[in-house]
């Protein structure tokens, strides 16, 4: 395999096996060469099952594989630093969602990644789905008109040991709550269609059914840049779960999503639903962390792969991942969080 790309994980819980077996079994050009993870048994465990070494140390990790690209699957607090890293070493990054918690850690990330000329990018796999990137188009070519409204809804369900599962699950340092951790994806959504939020005009935040340090419960009133105003409602105290939706609207027309399934859309008083060659699909996860649907994975991990090949932005990079940290941000620091 002489022109295989070197290709390592950090962060082995779940969804690092999901990126894992998804690179092995559709990137031919990928040789998996190991994997990393602060806990030594979840490392071997991994390290066992995709027939590679495993380390414990992240710079050591770095030193001995001489990775071209490296999946992130750690910790979202752990996101930026481990992406840094791998960046100052000349490492194509491929990070699950979000980009970090702290925006200027994701400044500093994407700083990097140009400084060292690797390219960044940020699984935010509802982007990937045909039914919604007709509706985005619709909206940015200006058929929708002046969009007028976008909000999200994200009610979910998770448990008390789900939290207690990790010890990194529900911090304020490495997880945050409902809106960083199961919202952000509607979060990315929301301002992929509307553009970047300028303003939080009310944000209340409470943690009301679980113990944890970050938030639950969240309404919040935003402001984008474009004028439109949206509301989010994001909790992971639903049960049972309630679909995620997305709603937007403008002068001319208007499109509802559950999660990436497209349920509503109409231009001018034309029912275009029926036109699309591809309504999307349900990612899952309204209860279930693990009961997602991967083919949006799947299509995000094959681009970025021929991204790297291409030398071209892939699908979600850097700068438009940070667009949903941005809104985090904005939230957050209206809330006094």
């Amino acid at each position: 395999m002489s022109n295989a790309l070197r290709v390592g994980l950090v962060g082995c819980g779940g969804m690092g096996n999901e990126h894992l077996s998804i690179v092995r079994r559709a990137i031919p050009v990928a040789q998996l060469v190991g994997v990393c993870d602060h806990r030594a048994d979840r490392a071997e465990r991994m390290g066992r099952e995709h027939g590679v070494g495993s380390w414990t140390d992240f710079t050591q990790f770095l030193a001995e594989t001489r990775l071209d690209i490296l999946h992130i699957c750690s910790p979202t607090g752990l996101h930026a630093a481990h992406g840094i890293e791998a960046a100052n070493a000349g490492v194509h990054v491929l990070c699950e969602k979000p980009l970090d918690l702290d925006l200027s850690r994701v400044d500093s990330l994407i700083a990097a990644c140009d400084a060292n000329k690797v390219r960044l990018g940020c699984i935010f796999q509802r982007r990937a789905v045909r039914g919604a990137q007709e509706v985005h188009r619709a909206i940015a070519s200006g058929e929708m008109g002046r969009i007028l409204s976008c909000s999200v809804s994200i009610k979910w369900w998770r448990s008390q040991e789900y939290y207690d599962k990790d010890d990194w699950r529900g911090t304020k340092r490495l997880d945050g709550g409902a809106l960083a951790n199961q919202g952000i994806h509607s979060l990315d959504q929301m301002v992929w269609m509307a553009g970047p939020v300028e303003s939080v005009e009310f944000a209340h935040l409470d943690t009301v059914s679980h113990d944890l340090e970050v938030e639950d419960f969240a309404i919040v009133v935003v402001r984008f840049a474009s004028g439109a105003r949206g509301v989010i409602e994001a909790t992971t105290c639903c049960k049972p779960d309630l679909s995620t939706r997305l709603e937007i609207f403008g002068t001319h027309g208007s499109a509802a999503l559950d999660d990436a399934f497209v349920v509503r859309f109409g231009i001018n008083g034309e029912d275009r639903l029926n036109t699309l060659p591809d309504r999307g699909k349900l990612m899952g996860g309204g209860s279930d962390p693990w009961a997602i649907n991967l083919a949006g994975h799947l299509e995000q991990i094959r681009d970025f792969y021929s991204a790297v090949i291409e030398n071209r932005a892939p699908m979600v990079d850097g700068r438009a991942a940070r667009v949903s940290v941005d809104l985090l941000d904005k939230i957050y620091r209206h809330a006094g969080k």
